[in-house]
């Protein structure tokens, strides 16, 4: 198994000239074609097609990459080194009923004589005489080589047939003179050649206009990584590795799918005792990739272009301004521009201006430049920390601060920070970067305490962390009471009562606090502290207050601007409607507290829930019990948490009645066991017992009904499996796609089976089913 290794198709050894057949020639045409003395002896290792090794992975993705261009004049194949490029050709060569003649080049090729003496030769051998007028040519002195590439195109038209030549490593030619023979060849080829080159950079070759011309076929980084089925295939079918679909995901996320990267991780798990473990600890740094790396990538570059790597590798992301700012130079753009075209691991993205640079090779680039100035790293971060402040990016700041273990930046970035990270729709971001500081330095800030539990609270079940996170405010409060003020007071009192931890009569109190804090010295919290004392009222049973405080929350001027409060705010006017019977209000609030919450990205989140419970509740009173229970299903697992909470307890009765609702009476039972359990855990719940009593009676009405009365007939086969599906959320078009009969069909069967289990709706009769055992059965009881 080769670096190389990339594709396997197998060789096609009865085409009318094999690539084996095309190399072959006897002495007596070499003697004719270099005996002469004209010219120096050909390196035959040149002009020879490289050999398909056993054990290649089967690719037709890039066979069909390679495909695509069959008609185009011109295939470039261009990626960095250790992507497989020549076995991906060569591959692909041998399954053309075609000629080939493949010449691979190196430096020496700087000159246009000797390169297209090789290429000659390589055409004559696929029929001797194609390429001697053109080799006599060359071998005028003061010819021009235009004259001599004439004569091949004449030679390769009589042919007659399909005609590929292959100049591979053409990133080794860049000479001017030798480059413009090349255009001038595609511009005067003949309809049946083909030219196939194979470089690490693109080559300076008029790329554009033959792209504009429909005439250029790339191949990319794209087309060659390794997709994880294909890494499935080299390490686990032809490399006999034990790994699971897991560790192949991750060795290809690690790669890039990279394939040089892929083998060489091949070569080390075969030597350890559990692959599937050690999979996980292949990186940039490992010996085998950094020796490949050292010999194959960075040997061949001058010290400051190394440097250059060496220091983009800290950055991750950047552009050429920000280069030019951290690294304190004046070049980046241009060479930027190199590395971009020498394909050096360094690619742009679809943001205008901004690069990467590959995962791997970067992990090996920071290594190599710890070794060389081990302070380098963190002052890189330092700096980068600074510009993307300056520059209003504070992700991406504290990212780079983080990165240089500059606790004191971190904080000082994330309280500058932190309305406008979670008003984003990041507060996962910025709870993860506060988990990196220890505490006495959020003590420190308790701005960033109080931020750090508003954005717990947010994301949704870490209960448990949002309450550590008040108590280090509260430590503040103790220990430092003028580094606090109403602003951290505001906010502790936002968290606790929106989220009803200390009960409900509690988060009334809490919420008016809240309120009262951020007009006397805090109004950017003013529509949070709205919002949760909205949210504590409704629970308190308090709607006309509710509504008041829910109402003004949407009235401040800054409310489209602090979505996570418009979220909460709607979504408790929603519910408040709902409990005045105003449906059309209820679906108003509550479609915009989705829409907002999906504004920035936090449908999946304790924020998200809140809109989807409230939309559950009007598509439940509206009577689309089917939606109503996949809106509160979704909400369930967000507002579901370590501990007992209000919120997930509510929901639980929501969804226990939908169920009860929809004649699933057995998860409707088991829910409601999960509410009784939460009740025994909380304290001052409000009106939630009494709505879970309510919920339990018409669960055991539902039970009655289902029990009484007595199966006229027994079901047929074909309306028990009809019956099976009317529990599912299937439409009746649905349920005869499944059993493929016309929805009349089961229409019919539906009738039938509300007579013989003496039923009226679809609810009861899954209900009567339920209680009877009969959704258990596959065929009908005799």
């Amino acid at each position: 198994m080769s670096l190389a290794t990339e594709a396997r198709h197998p060789p096609q050894l009865d085409t009318s000239r094999t690539l084996e057949e095309a190399s072959r020639h006897t002495a007596i045409q070499r003697r004719d074609l270099v005996g002469t003395g004209a010219f120096p002896p050909l390196v035959e290792a040149k002009l020879a097609v490289p050999c398909l090794r056993d054990g290649l992975v089967d690719r037709p993705r890039v066979r069909r990459a390679l495909d695509a261009g069959r008609d185009a004049g011109l295939t470039l194949v261009a990626a960095p080194a250790g992507y497989g490029k020549t076995t991906a050709v060569r591959v692909w060569c041998a399954s053309l009923d075609a000629s080939v003649a493949w010449v691979t080049v190196d430096a020496g090729d700087n000159d246009p004589a000797r390169l297209w003496r090789y290429v000659a030769t390589a055409v004559d051998r696929v029929r001797p005489g194609l390429g001697r007028a053109a080799l006599q040519r060359l071998g005028v002195a003061g010819s021009p080589v235009e004259a001599a590439v004439d004569e091949l195109m004449n030679g390769v038209a009589a042919l007659g047939s399909e005609l590929f030549v292959v100049l591979d490593d053409l990133h080794a030619v860049t000479n001017e003179e030798c480059l413009s023979s090349i255009d001038y060849a595609l511009a005067h080829r003949p309809p049946n050649a083909h030219v196939l080159v194979v470089a690490r950079a693109d080559p300076a070759l008029r790329l554009a206009s033959l792209r504009a011309a429909g005439a250029l076929d790339e191949v990319r980084v794209a087309e060659l990584a390794f997709t994880a089925a294909e890494a499935h295939d080299l390490l686990v079918v032809l490399g006999r590795l034990e790994l699971g679909a897991e560790e192949i995901e991750a060795v290809v996320e690690r790669t890039e799918g990279w394939p040089a990267a892929l083998v060489l991780a091949w070569l080390w798990l075969r030597t350890v005792e559990d692959p599937a473990r050690a999979v996980h600890g292949f990186g940039g740094t490992h010996r085998f990739v950094v020796e490949y790396l050292s010999g194959e990538v960075l040997a061949a570059l001058d010290e400051d272009s190394r440097t250059f790597l060496e220091e983009l590798s800290v950055l991750g992301e950047f552009t050429a301004e920000l280069c030019d700012d951290v690294l304190k130079r004046t070049d980046s753009a241009s060479r930027l521009a190199e590395l971009e075209h020498s394909n050096l691991f360094v690619s742009r993205l679809e943001r205008g201006g901004w690069f990467r640079i590959h995962s791997m090779f970067a992990e090996y680039a920071r290594a190599q430049l710890a070794l060389l100035d081990p302070g380098a790293t963190t002052r890189i971060h330092r700096r980068a920390a600074r510009c993307f402040r300056s520059r209003g990016l504070p992700a991406e700041a504290v990212a780079h601060a983080a990165a240089a273990h500059d606790h004191e930046l971190v904080a000082h970035l994330l309280v500058e920070y932190h309305l406008r990270l979670i008003r984003g729709g990041a507060g996962g971001t910025l709870l993860r970067w506060v988990r990196t500081l220890p505490d006495e330095v959020i003590v420190e800030h308790p701005e960033l305490a109080a931020a750090a539990a508003t954005a717990a609270m947010l994301v949704g079940g870490r209960t448990l962390e949002q309450r550590r996170m008040l108590q280090l405010a509260d430590r503040a409060f103790t220990g430092r009471p003028e580094r606090t003020g109403a602003y951290v007071g505001a906010v502790a009192r936002l968290v606790h009562a929106a989220t009803i931890d200390r009960g409900v009569r509690q988060a009334v109190l809490d919420g008016r606090c809240a309120v009262e804090l951020a007009e006397a010295g805090a109004d950017e919290l003013l529509p949070g502290a709205l919002a949760a004392y909205a949210r504590a009222l409704f629970f308190a049973g308090e709607l006309d207050e509710a509504w008041a405080v829910a109402m003004r929350a949407l009235e401040h001027p800054a409310i489209e601007q602090a979505v996570p409060s418009l979220v909460v705010s709607r979504s408790t006017l929603a519910l408040v409607a709902l409990e005045r019977g105003r449906l059309i209000s209820a679906r108003g609030h509550a479609e915009k507290a989705k829409a907002a919450a999906s504004r920035i990205g936090t449908g999946r989140s304790w924020l998200g829930a809140n809109a989807s419970a409230a939309l559950g509740s009007v598509l439940a009173a509206e009577g689309s019990l089917v939606e109503a229970e996949h809106e509160l299903a979704s909400a369930e697992r967000f507002f579901s948490d370590e501990v007992a909470t209000l919120h997930h307890t509510w929901l639980l009765i929501l969804l226990a009645r939908v169920r009860v609702r929809r004649g699933r009476l057995g998860e409707a039972t088991a829910t409601l066991h999960s509410v009784r359990e939460a009740l025994g855990e909380l304290i001052d719940s409000g009106a939630a017992p009494g709505l879970a009593d309510e919920v339990e009676r018409e669960l055991e009405q539902a039970k009655g009904r289902a029990s009484d009365g007595e199966v006229l007939e027994p079901p047929s086969e074909a309306e028990v499996a009809v019956l099976r599906l009317l529990a599912s959320d299937l439409s009746t078009r649905e349920i005869g796609e499944r059993l493929f009969l016309s929805p009349n069909t089961i229409r019919s069967h539906t009738r039938a089976l509300y007579h013989k289990l003496g039923v009226h709706s679809r609810t009861d009769a899954i209900g009567r089913a339920a209680a009877l055992g009969l959704l258990e059965q596959t065929q009908s009881p005799r």
